[in-house]
């Protein structure tokens, strides 16, 4: 008669398979719970990042270059017309602001003028504009090149920037027109700010204008965008505040005044062309 025992075999068996049973669980869920932390993780990161793209947008700031030429009372001239109380900096020149100061210079000399305008709401920090004017005669091959930097630790939201391009330049560009010689006048301009996302903007604007006043535009626009919030190393020039200038001017009066003028001259040149010919030819013959 055979004795009934304990199936060893069985037995280790089933406890083996319950071990490994309980390794491959125990692997699934770590293995689970990795792949979801891993996603949390990534999604976490992608989250951060439209936040983080969503603040620089809402603080994204285009400073745009504009080539004036005018006489300098005509920038106070659109301040008091046009009623405008912000900030306008007026950068010194070379001789100071003596171009300002000078009544007849201000009023009577024609300017060639870099209007540099912030038209958001938003503020910028730590800007930096770099001039660089060629002028070639193109018979000569002779060639005079005239650059400014000037720097603002910071520019408001519809503040602006004025500052004059003069040297000799100008009078030259007159004389060759003149004369009739062909020149080339190349024009660049590299604006470089920080936005309140610190964001380093590089605006470059860049053309060439032929004595026929033919315009080329080879680069206007934004070519670099760079996370960055260091400061440059660089002082900040001196400037004047054009709303100083007027702060004492009836501005309403002024623009009644200028609208009346404006007028006039309207219906005098049409309704009395004859006089105005008149006194054309009256000026003629006086000089």
């Amino acid at each position: 008669m055979q004795s009934v025992g304990p199936d060893w075999w069985t037995f280790g068996a089933t406890i083996f398979s319950g071990v490994i049973t309980a390794l491959a669980t125990m692997g699934a869920v770590i293995y689970t719970n990795q792949k979801s932390h891993a996603q949390l993780k990534k999604q976490e990161e992608k989250y951060a990042l439209e936040r983080k793209e969503q603040f620089q947008q809402s603080k994204y700031v285009v400073l745009k270059p504009t080539l004036l030429l005018m006489p300098l009372f005509g920038l106070l001239d659109r301040l008091i017309v046009q009623n405008d109380y912000n900030r306008v900096l007026l950068y010194s020149g070379e001789d100071g602001f003596e171009f300002f100061d000078d009544d007849q210079k201000r009023s009577g000399q024609k300017c060639r003028l870099l209007l540099i305008e912030n038209k958001t709401d938003l503020d910028v920090k730590d800007v930096s504009i770099f001039t660089k004017t060629i002028l070639r005669n193109m018979s000569t091959d002779e060639q005079i090149t005239y650059t400014t930097k000037n720097c603002a630790s910071f520019l408001r939201g519809h503040e602006s920037i004025v500052f004059r391009l003069a040297n000799q330049q100008y009078e030259m560009i007159l004389s060759m027109n003149e004369k009739n010689l062909p020149s080339l006048l190349t024009f660049e301009c590299v604006i470089e700010y920080l936005t309140l996302a610190n964001q380093r903007i590089k605006y470059v604007y860049r053309i060439n204008i032929n004595n026929d006043r033919r315009i080329e535009v080879e680069s206007d626009g934004i070519e670099s965008v760079q996370d960055d919030s260091e400061p440059l190393n660089q002082a900040t020039t001196i400037f004047r505040n054009l709303q100083d200038y007027i702060s004492g001017v009836d501005r309403n009066s002024y623009a009644w005044e200028k609208m009346g003028q404006a007028q006039m001259r309207g219906i005098l040149s049409q309704y009395n062309p004859q006089n105005e010919r008149q006194s054309t030819a009256a000026n003629e013959d006086t000089q």
